[in-house]
């Protein structure tokens, strides 16, 4: 028996949930087959042009070569033709598709040839969050998904820069690690951080997608009991000695929230006026949508403090539930709109926004960086298509918009796949390619080793100006 489980961004399709206030819920209306597959050149010779392969009888195909790995090829290609929110695969010849990677699996010398064959056969589709892992590999992506082993962490805030974790603050939460701040992390304990980033480099050849897992890795990595401590090992500039330090975990004050099937969830929601300035802060780490009363409070109290433009900072923002963006939205339209919508094998969810009663029109500048997902992207880059805001990073966003399921398999292997589609209201395509800043920020460790946070001051310079770039808007 195979078993699955939701990734974070399938609670964008899958949460039941109403949004505050008097918003109404978003329409979902039964699906129609897509307008536009998911990979126009992926056609496969001879195929009918944008067949539905759900009414596929698979008793007619035929037998798959002899091989060892035939019975995983024919669950993999089985679970897209009915789970897959396309029922087109993507304008493919799903079925020729299966015979031509049967023979090559068949041809396979070894289980990395036969592996390699099948996720070249889930390259047809051309997407993102489309994978298939060997269960050796599989187990040691979970080592290498380190998970937290205490309640505590050492307080340093670690970013990439280049092919290097980078100390970005010595702080974290209250904690101090007494690092350098833009000093170059080599090892945490026995960890060479220098080899984790080489060896994610082959499981996640986008460079977005490699520096979010090294950083989840390392901060995994940094967690122990508070009165534990890791033995961390750095450089304060590239050309200098390593020098090493035993540093304790410290145990952040921190509350969770539980809604509906996400139980202790650690939430944070922060807010203040940048000194000297008319511009407000706004931070959260979730999109929970018990949080929208705190962050209607945070909108208004900023107001009353004489804000007149506003820096929303999703840097490191997951997700979590895709209809809190409605809510949230509100805050900041003065017109009725639409923020995209969710295409399902048999249905569509819409994310229609009223307009707020009292909604803040001031400047607005979002901040993303590698570790903005799923929610935090819908919401970025729906507001960038209608022109209210301007997004400032040092990358693009994590590119991970889609709801996926990963399940493991019959044998130990893991699939990761698709259930659901977005697409923003300018048809800007965020899977695989992320929310790309209007303003893009260099991270220099000069900035890092004065305190600086250079993509915040780039957002607040930014707000300042009379014309602040951003993206055309939308009729």
């Amino acid at each position: 028996m195979s078993t699955r489980v939701p990734s974070l961004a399938l609670v964008l399709s899958l949460a039941a949930c109403q949004p505050a206030g008097s918003q109404p819920p978003a329409t979902r209306t039964p699906a129609t087959t897509p307008t536009r597959p998911v990979a126009d050149d992926a056609k496969i010779a001879g195929a009918e042009s944008c067949r539905d392969w759900s009414t596929l009888d698979r008793a007619t195909l035929p037998a798959l070569p002899a091989s060892p790995y035939a019975g995983l090829l024919e669950q993999v290609w089985t679970i897209l033709l009915e789970r897959h929110y396309d029922p087109t695969l993507g304008c493919t010849d799903w079925p020729a598709i299966r015979t031509r990677y049967g023979e090559k699996v068949a041809a396979a010398k070894s289980e990395a040839e036969a592996y390699a064959a099948i996720n070249a056969m889930l390259g047809e589709l051309k997407q993102s969050h489309l994978g298939l892992i060997p269960p050796q590999r599989a187990i040691a992506a979970e080592h290498g998904e380190a998970k937290p082993v205490g309640r505590g962490r050492v307080p340093i805030d670690p970013v990439m820069i280049g092919d290097e974790v980078v100390v970005r603050d010595p702080s974290w939460r209250g904690g101090k690690s007494k690092l350098p701040g833009g000093a170059t992390l080599v090892s945490i304990d026995e960890h060479d951080l220098g080899k984790l980033v080489a060896d994610s480099d082959i499981t996640w050849p986008r460079k977005v997608e490699r520096d979010y897992h090294v950083l989840q890795t390392a901060r995994a990595w940094l967690s122990c009991e508070p009165g534990g401590k890791r033995k961390l090992t750095w450089r304060a500039t590239p050309t200098a000695k390593t020098a090493s330090r035993s540093v304790a975990c410290h145990l952040p004050e921190q509350r969770t929230l539980s809604f509906g099937n996400l139980h202790d969830v650690p939430v944070d929601v922060s807010w203040a006026m940048v000194p000297g300035t008319e511009v407000g802060v706004l931070r959260f780490n979730v999109w929970l949508l018990p949080l929208a009363v705190e962050i209607e409070k945070a909108i208004t109290d900023l107001r009353g403090r004489g804000m007149r433009a506003l820096v929303i900072d999703l840097r490191g923002n997951p997700g979590g539930v895709g209809m809190m963006v409605v809510p949230v939205a509100r805050l900041l339209l003065d017109k009725d709109a639409e923020l995209g919508v969710m295409h399902m094998r048999q249905a569509e969810q819409r994310f229609a926004v009223k307009r707020g009663a009292d909604p803040f029109l001031g400047k607005v500048a979002l901040l993303v960086d590698e570790g903005t997902g799923s929610t935090s992207e819908i919401f970025a880059q729906a507001l960038k298509d209608l022109g209210r805001v301007t997004v400032v990073g040092t990358s693009p966003s994590a590119g991970a918009a889609l709801p996926s399921l990963i399940e493991k398999l019959d044998g130990g292997a893991v699939l990761q796949y698709v259930v659901a589609d977005y697409q923003s209201p300018g048809g800007t395509a965020v899977e695989g390619n992320g929310v790309k800043p209007d303003v893009l920020v260099e991270l220099r460790r000069e900035d890092l080793r004065a305190g600086r946070d250079p993509v915040l001051d780039a957002a607040v310079a930014l707000l300042g100006s009379e014309n602040p770039p951003s993206a055309a808007k939308q009729p």
